[in-house]
């Protein structure tokens, strides 16, 4: 009889920690880097990683090989509760955040151009100070958007060449790009704002200095035939720590393609022309030779290239 009332004590001592731990988490523990999270979006697809940072408005994971961000205003449960249970009250949109894939370009002036380019003379121009994405955007980042609009999918988004997690996003046209940076809270980097943040202070006409480095960036020369994981050469990195600026994919600016713009350019904050027909694309792709960060080229805005890509930026 002893024996079985110490039994059942025992059992009743585990239960009460069981229940208070079910207690404990109910009532919200915050994470810790690392934890196991489970969200069910509103869309109703569930994505399950681990925490890297959890956000006023916005809770970022690592899913597989890649990151994801994910703004709260489009969730409807983290590990079963509503994202906002101990908050005042619920936001009304999506705020843009700081995020640790976000580098700061100082505001300045900058020497753009290079001499030996027919369409690029050497110009200065003073911009303000703005943020732009450390790596080109994943394939990993666009799926969390595509999940919450049910935007169309880019050209190449079920061909096993293009679609790692880490792998940067191509196939889009740049009113997907612009789209996504837009429901992002931000928008393409101008073509000014792109070119400093390439060649940095110092205006290099390379991320990494002034000689072609073929071991530090992913084009013809390198010979792997498909874009590759975003930050795969961290000798090619800018003296703003930003990677891939030099090959691997094209990436979208905002402006429109002039020839003659840039002799004659504003000197503050440059957005290019008012219209055109061709958007400006910079740094080069996996398929083609290396290039330097002064060199211009131009496509079509609703072409989807398998070699191009995007990154975006915003103001301070």
């Amino acid at each position: 009889m002893h024996f079985l009332r110490r039994s059942i004590l025992a059992l009743s001592v585990a239960l009460l920690a069981m229940s208070t731990g079910l207690f404990s988490q109910a009532s919200g523990e915050s994470l810790q880097p690392g934890d196991r999270v489970e969200i069910v979006l509103k869309a109703g697809r569930t994505v399950v990683g681990n925490l890297i940072r959890d956000g006023a408005t916005l809770i970022e994971l690592r899913v597989g090989s890649g990151k994801v961000r994910i703004y709260k205003i489009n969730i409807k449960t983290i590990n079963g509760r509503s994202p906002f249970a101990d908050a005042a009250q619920q936001p009304t949109g999506p705020v843009a955040e700081v995020t640790p894939e976000e580098v700061f370009i100082p505001g300045g002036e900058y020497q753009m151009g290079d001499s030996r380019g027919k369409d690029c003379p050497i110009h200065k121009v003073q911009i303000d100070s703005f943020y732009i994405d450390k790596y080109e955007l994943t394939n990993a980042e666009y799926r969390v958007y595509l999940d919450q609009t049910g935007k169309q999918k880019p050209k190449y988004w079920d061909n096993t060449k293009y679609n790692g997690d880490d792998q940067p996003v191509v196939g889009v046209s740049w009113d997907e790009a612009s789209d996504y940076c837009r429901w992002a809270g931000k928008r393409l980097p101008t073509e000014a704002e792109w070119e400093i943040a390439a060649r940095g202070r110092d205006g290099t006409l390379f991320p990494w200095g002034d000689v072609k480095s073929i071991v530090a960036t992913n084009t013809r020369e390198s010979k792997e035939g498909r874009p590759l994981p975003v930050g795969s050469f961290a000798a090619g990195a800018s003296s703003f720590e930003l990677h891939d600026m030099s090959g691997n994919v094209w990436e979208w600016c905002y402006d429109w393609y002039d020839k003659e713009y840039y002799g004659d350019s504003a000197y503050s904050n440059p957005r290019g022309p008012d219209s055109g027909k061709e958007k400006v694309i910079r740094g080069g792709g996996w398929n083609i030779s290396i290039v330097d960060m002064a060199f211009r080229k131009h496509v079509k805005p609703s072409e989807r290239y398998s070699s191009l890509g995007f990154r975006c930026a915003r103001k301070q």
